[in-house]
């Protein structure tokens, strides 16, 4: 198992290298990531390059027998650059230049910024490729992070025509899949075309707006794939990787294309950030991490660990002792192989001297780095086991890209909307983590795959398809064949009813579904963040965001709504269908947290999946090593919690050894 150190050795003396190597040796550490920011020290006049402080601190990795992944540094870029070629800035959604001083301003429809970023990459990759100290490349640093999954400057208009007229070929086509007759909106000239910006009132076409996001995705997927061929070309045998970030479908970007030309990937885990009172429930988490894994349904890096307070203005929640070892066992838990940890030692200066790392400002040995290193040396025979290990689970959670996109701009309900920076529109994130928490809380192993992972679905025994609103009819009819086999699918409200093209089918909720389910909708509304009352049996339940009336045609009822505020109290709310040899639950609104677990015990007790309520703060997993399989229960909590015939500390993290 790798553990490292993201570290920045441009931003102290040399003197201090050796001694820093020394110190992360010392913790356990055996690895460093590098370089992702150096642009403007490695190539300080165009064309001129100078690597001699890398070149010094890469033989003193070697030295002491540790390792390197470098970054590409294109998440920001030198002044000079910006200069000569203005154009290769972004402009926002509202118009504001995102000019030099900051970082992910680059445009990446800009002709000028790729070719920069050729020379750049090439250069590294010719000098750094064959160090016996660089393990491996990062691409790029949380690309599409902060707002930069999108762009609206000339550039990416001139390159969103040329894209609209490769897939529709006419504007007689794109006007129809548009829509376009309706309002009268008839293109005549592919320049007439806008980007759908910044709007006084009604909002543009959601089938242009859909295809605006699949194009700036495009031009992403295809900047870091163009990057990696470069790498592939002069740095034989070393792994790509590039790191996402919080929340999952924070970008429009597809991910799993994006990793497609790439070896593993990578994800920065931080569970709280910035001036956040509290951390994210662990389930969101978990999803998170599963995610990741998800991508490539292999285990995954942690590019970016939490090790200290962070913020970049202003600072929240103090972990209490225990907690970040906590959070980095559970990584590991969810199948991370490598961990590097942000950051080695904390800035002094610039925009991040508030993201504190293991150590503070100063060399002072921090709780942090002892809570770290005693936590190293607690899990490492765990860690060393599983880290080759496939992470299995009898229940899986889908996503959609396309689904995320469209909840963006068409988000349905208030209850939808979650905008907690104005970059962000994450209603579609907290919506899955809900689902996703139903069965965590109930410590059954689950994945959180993309709908286009190419895995047999049979090797689960219960699969959930939360807000599958666009559907693709291929994966239609592979759910359609799993239920038939004998699985069991929990399918969300408003699903199957939008086209690719963003169009609505003529049948009722829920549209392609309704055989497979049983049941017809025809009114529903949007009640937001208020609450509803339902009956499922003894148990009282909780509904919001939004709600339908359900017809079962063949679907036995399993809760009504039971709320005298509403006119529809006694309808159906939840069904489930026999489907072949199959089930079908529809679950037509969103559940409370607290209600989804007392949902998902009925559904994984009829599936037989081996479940265990040890109260909402107790997570346990399952994992299987190459010597021992594993029992891990982690105390998310700041108080004592009975788990079984134990009890745990605060924060503790226990791990069971079971004899193969």
């Amino acid at each position: 198992m790798i553990f490292g150190a993201c570290y920045y050795p441009e931003q102290w003396n040399s003197s201090d290298w050796d001694e820093d190597l020394k110190i992360m040796k010392d913790m356990g550490l055996n690895s460093v990531r590098l370089a992702e920011f150096a642009w403007g020290l490695m190539e300080p006049k165009e064309g001129k390059f100078d690597f001699s402080l890398f070149d010094a601190v890469l033989d003193r990795v070697q030295k002491a027998k540790m390792t390197a992944i470098l970054g590409t540094p294109t998440a920001t870029f030198p002044p000079w650059l910006y200069k000569k070629f203005p154009e290769i800035v972004q402009i926002s959604k509202d118009g504001v230049v995102r000019g030099i001083g900051t970082r992910r301003q680059a445009c990446f429809s800009s002709p000028a910024y790729r070719n920069a970023t050729e020379r750049i990459v090439t250069a590294m990759a010719k000098h750094f490729g064959n160090h016996p100290a660089v393990s491996g490349w990062q691409i790029d640093n949380e690309p599409g992070h902060e707002g930069s999954d999108v762009d609206y400057s000339p550039l990416a208009l001139k390159n969103f025509r040329l894209w609209l007229k490769k897939k529709y070929k006419t504007l007689d086509s794109l006007n129809k899949r548009w829509g376009n007759i309706f309002w009268g909106v008839l293109y005549s000239d592919w320049s007439e075309i806008p980007l759908p910006g910044a709007h006084v009132a009604s909002n543009f076409n959601p089938a242009m707006i859909q295809d605006y996001y699949r194009f700036q995705s495009d031009e992403l997927v295809s900047y870091i794939h163009f990057q990696a061929d470069i790498l592939r070309k002069y740095t034989k045998g070393k792994p790509l990787t590039t790191n996402l970030f919080p929340s999952p479908f924070l970008p429009v970007t597809d991910m799993q294309e994006l990793f497609q030309k790439l070896d593993y990937v990578s994800w920065d885990n931080y569970p709280v950030w910035g001036n956040q009172q509290t951390p994210y429930p662990h389930p969101l988490v978990s999803m998170t991490q599963q995610y990741t894994r998800g991508l490539k349904n292999q285990n995954y890096t942690v590019m970016e660990q939490f090790s200290g307070v962070q913020g970049h203005d202003t600072l929240g929640y103090l972990p209490p002792p225990g907690q970040i070892g906590l959070w980095l066992t559970q990584a590991i838990v969810n199948g991370a192989n490598q961990i590097y940890f942000f950051r080695y030692r904390t800035a002094r200066f610039g925009q991040e001297q508030l993201c504190y790392g293991i150590l503070d400002h100063g060399k002072r040995l921090t709780s942090k780095y002892f809570e770290l290193k005693d936590t190293i040396q607690k899990i490492s025979e765990f860690a060393d086991d599983v880290k080759d290990s496939h992470h299995k689970a009898e229940v899986a959670v889908y996503f959609d890209i396309e689904n995320s996109r469209n909840y963006k701009h068409q988000p349905l309900s208030d209850g939808l909307k979650m905008n907690p920076v104005p970059f962000a529109q994450v209603g579609y994130d907290i919506e899955l983590a809900t689902w996703f928490s139903g069965t965590n809380v109930l410590n059954a192993n689950t994945h959180f795959l993309s709908v286009n992972t190419d895995v047999d679905l049979t090797q689960y025994k219960v699969i959930t398809l939360p807000l599958y609103t666009m559907f693709d009819p291929l994966f239609v009819e592979k759910v359609d064949a799993f239920v038939k086999q004998g699985g069991t699918l929990v399918l969300g409200y408003r699903a199957g009813i939008k086209d690719q093209d963003h169009w609505m089918v003529e049948s009722p909720v829920p549209g392609v579904f309704s055989k497979m389910a049983g049941v017809e909708v025809f009114q529903f509304e949007a009640p937001a963040t208020d609450r509803v009352g339902i009956q499922m049996g003894i148990w009282p339940l909780k509904g919001n965001k939004f709600c339908e009336i359900l017809e079962p045609t063949t679907a036995r009822v399993v809760a009504k709504y039971r709320d005298r505020k509403k006119f529809y109290s006694g309808k159906p709310v939840i069904t489930r269908n026999s489907w072949g040899k199959g089930t079908v639950y529809y679950v037509g609104t969103s559940l409370t947290p607290e209600s989804m677990v007392l949902f998902y015990r009925r559904v994984l007790k009829d599936a037989s999946v081996s479940f265990q309520f040890l109260g909402s703060e107790v997570e346990r997993q399952v994992r299987e090593g190459k010597n021992y399989n594993y029992e891990i229960t982690m105390n998310h909590s700041r108080s004592y919690k009975i788990a079984g015939f134990s009890i745990l500390k605060p924060f503790e993290v226990r791990i069971k050894k079971i004899q193969k």
